[in-house]
């Protein structure tokens, strides 16, 4: 009971005290501020984002086509996955978790999510994408990027 009333007095005591009003402010925006920015950062940095660099997408472009020649669609017209050991370099560097080859695209996906996830599509025509067309948007040489749709 002692120690309980000790802590009441003191608490008292650090409610009186007097605080100047800039240093408050000034101190939690010089505070507050940085801690916002890291946040942003941190959600921007949380969701994949697509490569735009040129030469990449023609590399990837170029291995997926021949990715296609390579795995034919058969007459079921059923999707071919790709074992991780026989994806091409330029693919690799995408560090895809998954690569489809479907009847006239490709799906290079990057990170999972319930509904489709994010990742890469390759097709010369973009009717051949399997996702909604408002999905993807287009980076270029026949590649696509798609988020979660």
């Amino acid at each position: 009971m002692i120690v309980g009333l000790a802590d009441i007095s003191w608490c008292g005591k650090l409610r009186a005290m007097k605080m100047p009003g800039k240093a408050v402010a000034g101190g939690s925006l010089r505070i507050g501020l940085p801690i916002i920015i890291l946040i942003a950062i941190g959600v921007y940095c949380a969701f994949p984002h697509p490569t735009h660099n040129r030469a990449k997408l023609r590399a990837i472009a170029s291995e997926s086509q021949r990715l296609m020649a390579k795995y034919p669609i058969g007459p079921r017209g059923e999707a071919v996955t790709i074992r991780e050991g026989e994806w091409p370099p330029a693919i690799v560097g995408l560090k895809p978790y998954t690569v489809i080859v479907f009847d006239g695209s490709v799906h290079i996906g990057t990170r999972p999510f319930f509904d489709g996830g994010w990742g890469y599509g390759y097709a010369p025509d973009r009717r051949n994408l399997g996702m909604l067309p408002q999905c993807w948007s287009e980076l270029g040489s026949g590649m696509f990027w798609h988020g979660p749709c």
